[in-house]
């Protein structure tokens, strides 16, 4: 990635990856204190049938919402302040990382490998008071760190070298990516959720792990010569085909780097191997999560707009003519900096400047600052500060890489005199 604004996007540093896993600290929600295919499920009584695709055009701007509080009262306070504002949607975990499913799932899977808990206890009722609201419902699903699956079948689970079952620094166990039960699973649980109501699903931790000891780490069905991205991009493919009969919007949350780094990171994401796929791609680009010295800015926390416009922008370009519209997640926590009323709306300033479609907030005690919300929102500008240096250095980047692409590959080194001339 990039140091000031020529900042490498080489392999990660170990220092990025702890920067990286600040996502997954703000992303875990806490609690207050297979016989049958994977995807099998008996049919759920739909609500009254509506296209839910036809709001593809509709701008989301949504806040996030755990099980937990989606059981209790105060997910109506929640609801109605949304329903109050200039805000549309609500983002509830259906799977969280945790690997437990908080409603009355009927798939079979979920029984038999004990993931329910019972956190949501009518969940007809929250989506048919978000319905009478006009708040779009998007169902979250945590893929592939599912300790739930990994303890229940281990034959799926990343093993440590020693044979035990891998954890994190978070002391959560992952899945093997590659796995089809896994997808299917998945996918089921997204169509039922698409069944039981919810406009949208999202899926999260659609990738590799990236934090813990991760050195020959051992998966039950990938192999290495394969490349990450390469299955990641394979899941969605596989996600795009199940979802495409269902009246359902789909989404993916991604790394805010991935925005910026040429490769995939070490863990699969690569935007443009995405953008295909699904309707919305959601970068996680708050900036607390970009590590110092980013754009020259030795906090990055502290200059919201200027991370946010950036990232967005270079976001937008990487998925230019693609099915994917960018909508990224944006903090409203404290984390390098204090995130008040002032600091939201930079943000939201920030992504319509850059073009970006709709956002969503995240709070993982889902506390927000509910005055920066209010009608009216930023409108975007005609002029922003920093596009006209940005566009020229993205035109620059656009030039180079079409030249190498017609320049003829280098031949390989030879050891022989006298080498034949390359083959043009």
């Amino acid at each position: 990635m990039k140091k000031a604004v020529l900042w490498s996007v080489a392999p990660l540093s170990a220092a990025l990856l702890a920067v990286l896993t600040l996502r997954a600290q703000w992303r875990t929600p806490p609690p207050p204190a297979p016989t049958h295919a994977a995807s099998e499920a008996p049919a759920a009584v739909a609500p009254p049938a509506r296209n839910k695709r036809a709001s593809l055009n509709t701008e989301v701007r949504g806040l996030y919402v755990t099980s937990w509080i989606a059981g209790m009262n105060r997910f109506r306070e929640i609801a109605d302040g949304v329903a109050g504002s200039a805000l549309n949607a609500l983002v509830i975990d259906v799977k969280d990382c945790t690997g437990r499913v908080g409603y009355d799932s009927a798939l079979p899977f979920v029984a038999a490998i004990g993931a329910h808990e019972r956190r949501i206890r009518d969940l007809d009722g929250v989506l048919r008071y978000c319905q009478e609201r006009k708040i779009h419902t998007i169902a979250r699903i945590a893929v592939f760190q599912d300790p739930v699956l990994a303890r229940a079948r281990p034959d799926l689970a990343i093993r440590a070298p020693g044979g035990a079952i891998w954890t994190d620094r978070k002391g959560l166990s992952w899945v093997d990516p590659s796995s089809r039960t896994v997808w299917e699973y998945n996918v089921g649980l997204a169509k039922e959720a698409a069944s039981r109501g919810f406009d949208e699903v999202q899926f999260d931790y659609v990738r590799f792990p990236t934090d813990g000891k991760l050195s020959n780490l051992v998966y039950p069905l990938w192999k290495s010569d394969a490349p990450k991205h390469e299955v990641i991009k394979a899941f969605f493919q596989y996600l795009d085909r199940e979802l495409k009969p269902v009246d359902v919007l789909v989404s993916a949350d991604i790394f805010g780097l991935t925005v910026l780094a040429e490769d995939d990171l070490n863990i699969g994401q690569r935007i443009e191997d995405l953008a295909p796929y699904v309707d919305y791609l959601c970068p996680m680009v708050y900036p607390s999560h970009f590590p110092p010295g980013y754009l020259g800015f030795k906090k990055p926390a502290e200059q919201p707009y200027r991370v946010i416009y950036d990232s967005c922008v270079r976001g937008l370009e990487r998925i230019r003519g693609q099915r994917a519209k960018l909508r990224p997640w944006i903090q409203d926590f404290d984390l390098g900096a204090v995130y008040d009323e002032k600091m939201v709306l930079a943000q939201i300033r920030a992504l319509r400047d850059a073009g970006a479609f709709g956002f969503c907030v995240w709070n993982a005690r889902n506390v927000y600052s509910m005055a920066a919300y209010n009608d009216p929102l930023p409108r975007p500008s005609a002029n922003p500060p920093f596009r006209a240096t940005l566009v020229a250095e993205l035109e620059r980047k656009r030039l180079a890489k079409a030249t190498r692409a017609l320049l003829p590959a280098a031949a390989p080194a030879r050891t022989v005199p006298n080498p034949p001339k390359r083959r043009v």
